[in-house]
Parts: structure tokens; sequence; C-alpha cells
């Protein structure tokens, strides 16, 4: 696969006096943030509703959508929590006197981005190191099995708490208090979640779905995580606890 082009971005000058600017990198928005005296590239998109992350705070070297609270890794794109499940695009950068480069990460999946510290402005980005390696490959890698944690299953009560996590991206309800979780069940550690959907061709099904299974898998004592899908009993508003009631406005 042949490497993509570097293309100018903007200038070092562009950048003084704020933390981050609005671009355009191979014709996707994107922000550059500069962070502890280092600079990353990002697209300017949240993977979980497609709103900016332009706004959102950084800390910790991570960026928070404004909107829902999902988190990214500034270096690998990583989505770090729920309600996102997928990365962002990193872009790796390069510094010509003044001028700053771009191009979308040589890295695959965008777990690995390249950033360069404003000390040299000339330097090339910078390797991730061991730790960092590590680091991001925990974000991707399936849970580890309960032999290697622990032996005992998470209770009933504590795997509902987790699948509060998951947010309808259309209702933003978790999907606990909307009721779609109907039952859940437990044996030599693996867990076998029954939901439902708010309709059959509710669209953000998948999304739902891959949440919910990543919520319970990654708790403490669980070998695997399944998710049956149902649609009897069919799912109505009279299922919802109170507190969705109050959050969708229905009295």
């Amino acid at each position: 696969m042949n490497e993509a082009a570097w293309e100018r971005v903007a200038s070092l000058s562009e950048l003084e006096g704020q933390e981050r600017l609005s671009v355009i990198i191979d014709d996707l928005p994107a922000v550059l943030i500069r962070y502890d005296d280092k600079y990353y590239a990002i697209e300017d998109v949240c993977t979980h509703d497609g709103q900016p992350l332009t706004d959102g705070p950084v800390e910790n070297g991570t960026i928070e959508c404004p909107r829902h609270g999902a988190r990214f890794d500034l270096k690998s794109g990583a989505a770090l929590c729920m309600p996102a499940t997928q990365p962002i695009q990193t872009f790796d950068l390069e510094f010509r006197d003044d001028e700053i480069y771009a191009r979308p990460s040589q890295s695959d999946n965008s777990q690995q981005a390249s950033f360069a510290t404003t000390s040299t402005p000339t330097a090339a980005a910078s390797e991730p190191t061991a730790a960092e390696t590590s680091e991001a490959n925990t974000e991707v890698a399936p849970a580890a099995s309960s032999s290697e944690t622990s032996s005992d299953a998470p209770m009933v009560g504590a795997m509902l708490d987790s699948l509060k996590q998951v947010i309808d991206p259309e209702l933003f309800v978790n999907i606990v208090d909307l009721g779609l979780v109907y039952d859940i069940t437990e044996e030599n550690n693996d867990v076998v979640v029954t939901m439902t959907l708010t309709s059959p061709s509710c669209p953000a099904g998948p999304q739902i779905v891959a949440q919910a299974r990543d919520a319970i898998t990654a708790m403490p004592g669980v070998n695997n995580a399944e998710i049956k899908l149902t649609m009897s009993p069919p799912w109505g508003p009279e299922m919802m606890t109170d507190d969705a009631k109050d959050q969708l406005g229905i009295f």
C-alpha cells in the first residue's frame, strides 16, 4: 500500500496563544492539539454519534466528547470508555521550519499516532514506547479469563450497573433504565444477557449489542459474554424506569 502524501495544514505561528486549531487533513475535518508540550492531530468527529470533538476537554493525554463523554487517546485514537467503541482517525505530524505537515497515520486501525515536541519544532514524530504500546494493546485485547483475575463471577446487580454504561444513541438513556435488559444468567463464569431493542429495525441495534457485550466482558471474573436478542415480549414505554421516563419527559 502506498504511503499517503504529506500535506501542509498549518503553521506553528497559527497555534500561538491557543491550544487547538481546526484544519482539514486528507479531506477530513481534523483538529491540531497542543498539550503538555506536544502536538497531536485527530479527526474532529466522535465515532459514537458523529459530533465534533473540537471543544472537548483535554486531560491526561485524552480528549472527551463534549456531548456524551466518550474519551479517546490522543496518540492512538483508541476509544477509552463508553459510549464510544471505535477509535478515531489520527494523523502523523512533521515539522518543516514553521510549517506543520500531516498525513493519515500509517499505523493500522489508528492504534498508534505520532507527535512532536514544541521544544524542537523540526523534530520528527516520536515512536511509542514499549509501555505505550502495551497500554494501547490493552484497549483492544479481550478481557483476561477468570483464572487470571478472579474465580468469582460478578453479581447480577454489578452487571446491571456495568450495562448502565451502554446508552441508546437515539434516546440518550441507558439500556437498563429503558427496560431493554430482560435477564442475566451466569454459569462457570460465562454470562448470557437476554435483551431486546426498542424496535426490530432499530438502526443502533448492532452498536448497542456490541457495547453491551463489551461492558460485561470487561468485568473481572467473566470468561465470555453472550448477548441474546429477543423480541418477545416486544418492548414498550411501560418497561422504562421512572428515571428514564423523567429523562424523556414522559409523565
